[in-house]
């Protein structure tokens, strides 16, 4: 039932999504529009439509992202936005804008230079990877790919430089049928994390505990941390990074799912976040066009904190 409720929420939003602008549209108005890709429904079809199925896939992205990579080293703050992932693909992306390359394969070699630095630097000879030590180093690692991205901003033109700050504080209003098609490519990555519900529910046992159940637990972490980058930063390459999603998508995703990592909930649960977000966003100030980024955080933050109070009362 539970599950069953938040796709409803999710429902009740995209619903919501598209009504929602400067022009606000009745249910009869939105399903005229719907039916008729003329007048009301070219600003449905063309604009409104892609920027939600936009936003539900990077939100969908973030979610099963964080909660991969928190399960993984079973840390609830071991999200990408925190381990720098997130912020190195940012780098990534808008190095390839300065150089004029595909910004998702600029952001998808950041993701992966991440996790490739993160496990150098956690790696230990004995223990393997020390799971607490990603925390931190990717924390440093965060702040270096900032400063790193704000100097390859100075370097760019007025226009370029104005793009890409917006773009880094997480938005939708460029949001297109070109970037509905990009986001249908995170599908292939999508699937296997969304079937890993059983592998991270062992996984979290412990290392000694899962190998006793037959996993390969450092290959099952390499390859899911991996699958994880790519998807958290295809998440970044279409809408920028937006903050509080990842982070709050598992801790939400588990309590719906009575404490255990379930990749379902974590989905929605993103897909809902962004959704939720950008409908305020155009809700509340509809002229200025606010980046979604900014809503999810001030969304985030306190459902963060009230979940993580619940999960330690029980």
């Amino acid at each position: 039932m539970r599950f069953l409720g938040l796709l409803l929420l999710l429902l009740v939003l995209a619903v919501l999504s598209l009504s929602a602008g400067r022009v606000w549209l009745g249910p009869i108005a939105l399903f005229d529009a719907l039916m008729d890709p003329e007048g009301a429904g070219r600003m449905i079809w063309n604009l409104r439509l892609p920027r939600l199925l936009v936003g539900m896939i990077a939100g969908a992205g973030f979610g099963l992202a964080g909660l991969t990579f928190q399960t993984l080293l079973r840390n609830p703050l071991a999200s990408p936005d925190v381990i720098g992932v997130t912020q190195v693909a940012a780098f990534g992306a808008v190095a390839a804008l300065f150089l004029g390359a595909p910004v998702v394969l600029g952001a998808w070699a950041g993701g992966l230079a991440a996790v490739a630095v993160l496990g150098w630097l956690a790696a230990h000879p004995r223990h393997g990877i020390e799971t607490r030590a990603v925390v931190l180093q990717g924390l440093a690692l965060a702040i270096f790919a900032a400063a790193g991205t704000e100097a390859l901003i100075l370097r760019m033109g007025d226009s370029s430089a104005g793009m890409a700050m917006t773009w880094l504080s997480g938005t939708l209003n460029a949001a297109g049928w070109a970037e509905v098609r990009r986001g249908i490519w995170l599908a292939p990555l999508l699937i296997p994390l969304l079937l890993a519900g059983r592998v991270l529910d062992r996984l979290e046992l412990g290392d000694d505990l899962a190998r006793a159940l037959g996993l390969r637990v450092g290959l099952l972490r390499a390859g899911l941390g991996l699958i994880a980058a790519l998807v958290a930063a295809g998440s970044v390459a279409l809408c920028g990074p937006m903050g509080f999603v990842a982070l709050a998508a598992g801790p939400v995703g588990r309590l719906v799912a009575g404490g255990r990592p379930s990749p379902l909930a974590a989905m929605l649960t993103g897909a809902a976040f962004v959704t939720l977000a950008d409908v305020l966003a155009r809700a509340l100030a509809p002229a200025a066009l606010l980046p979604t980024g900014l809503y999810t955080a001030l969304i985030g933050a306190p459902v963060l904190i009230l979940t993580v109070r619940r999960m330690a009362r029980r």
